[in-house]
């Protein structure tokens, strides 16, 4: 009986650190992972620079954290000077691993989103 109860609690343990959301720091590289997600711009000016972004709502939680102060967040722009980017509105619901060159806080309003990912490379799962 003994050791039923230790091996359910190693169980409860493991499933527990698994769940813990994950830490990362602005100005350096991550990697994220989640599905693509056609998002809508909160600009002011919607005629202009309204529309459609793309993003990122993660697996699971994600810690960022710097000078900025933390954000706990599930969904991250993309922001990419690549060509690639206007394909990834076509995939969107795909299941994406991407490398970020950095993560920064949104900052003006293009920025959607409280942290935004520069893609450096991403796979599709």
């Amino acid at each position: 009986m003994k050791k039923m109860t230790l091996l359910c609690m190693a169980g409860l343990l493991s499933v527990s650190s698994l769940s813990q959301a994950q830490t990362a720091y602005y100005g350096e590289p991550a990697t994220i992972s989640g599905k693509l997600l056609k998002i809508k711009s909160l600009h002011p000016n919607q005629e202009e620079f309204g529309g459609n972004q793309i993003a990122v709502a993660l697996n699971q939680q994600l810690n960022v954290d710097g000078e900025d102060g933390l954000v706990k967040t599930k969904l991250i722009q993309l922001v990419d000077s690549d060509p690639r980017y206007s394909s990834l509105f076509k995939k969107e619901g795909k299941a994406v691993q991407i490398r970020c060159s950095e993560l920064f806080r949104g900052h003006t309003a293009h920025h959607t989103t409280k942290v935004l990912c520069d893609v450096e490379s991403l796979k599709y799962k």
